[in-house]
């Protein structure tokens, strides 16, 4: 049996709550001293467990060093982690033990995988990637840094996935596709050839949507 861990969660929206629900409450891998966010309604509205902590949390303050980022924006979580490691906070990684996870995956920093998860071999996961339930990742996969893979996503054999990328539910990536960094693939699309930096992908087959895109 894995050891708990004293756990502050960064974030209060569902991703948080998800996180609580997956590790703490049905696994016991986490034990939540609270949550740190910008909306202190949230902890008292979902009756979250611990304490709230404000934005200038320490380890100190805390009680701990050891963080989970539940943000789903990249770039977001990106600038937080930045922050809260020149505090002296730590970053573990969680996978659930309901996922499967091959022993030749390589799983970087601060990575969660949720429930019901499969990861194949020779599969790299970068640091801060996040997979929410029912994942599925293709043998050889690459996945960058920061990247949010929502619910029911499918990433074929030899996919990459550049960093800062958010995946939308219930999204296929085809085998050998390349996507690059910045692309936000909305949920239920699948994505058949190379996706450019910062595109905005939807549909199936999915289409760059350049409305949708910053700048």
């Amino acid at each position: 049996m894995p050891e708990m861990r004293r756990i502050l969660i960064v974030g209060s929206g569902g991703l948080a709550r998800e996180f609580s629900s997956y590790f703490s409450e049905s696994c016991n891998l986490a034990s939540v001293v609270g949550f740190s966010s910008f909306n202190v309604e949230d902890h008292k509205h979902f009756k979250l467990p611990g304490h709230f902590f404000e934005a200038g949390v320490t380890p100190a303050s805390a009680g701990t060093d050891q963080v989970v980022i539940a943000i789903g924006s990249p770039s977001v979580k990106r600038r937080i982690v930045e922050e809260l490691r020149s505090k002296g906070f730590q970053f573990p990684s969680f996978i659930h033990p309901k996922s499967v996870v091959s022993n030749r995956a390589r799983v970087g920093e601060g990575v969660v995988i949720s429930p019901n998860c499969t990861v194949s071999p020779d599969v790299q996961l970068g640091d801060f990637s996040y997979l929410n339930f029912g994942v599925g990742v293709g043998h050889d996969a690459f996945v960058g840094s920061f990247v949010q893979i929502n619910p029911g996503v499918q990433l074929g054999g030899a996919t990459q996935i550049g960093n800062d990328s958010l995946i939308g539910s219930g999204s296929t990536v085809l085998q050998g596709v390349r996507v690059g960094c910045k692309v936000t693939i909305a949920s239920g699309s699948v994505v058949f050839s190379r996706v450019a930096d910062g595109a905005t992908m939807l549909g199936n087959p999915a289409k760059r949507m350049r409305s949708f895109e910053e700048g």
